[in-house]
């Protein structure tokens, strides 16, 4: 869980934006935040899992469409979603900001 609201990071990483496509692929809808029933609901995703010492700040937080990010659950610092395999990199210089990088 993270101390960061979905909807304001939603305004201020896709201003002026009802709809936009995750790294994976998946739509997202606006208006579809909080709605566990859709397929096309957002949520905030730690790039690297708290669970396996990331951090609950900006620079490791993506938004992603739910399905996406249960596919990952978990997963650092490679993992699968929309049948594509994925890999995070810590950005040099940081400590806690990661790039996502699609694997060919």
């Amino acid at each position: 869980m993270s101390k960061y609201n979905l909807v304001t990071l939603w305004d201020s990483i896709f201003p002026h934006q009802n709809e936009v496509i995750d790294y994976a692929g998946r739509k997202m809808l606006k208006s579809a935040i909080g709605n566990l029933n859709s397929r096309y609901s957002p949520t905030i995703d730690h790039i690297r899992p708290i669970s396996n010492g990331g951090a609950d700040c900006l620079e490791n937080i993506v938004i992603c469409n739910r399905i996406t990010n249960e596919e990952k659950a978990d997963k650092f610092p490679t993992w699968s979603a929309n049948g594509t395999m994925f890999q995070a990199k810590r950005v040099k210089g940081t400590s806690n900001e990661y790039d996502i990088y699609k694997l060919e």
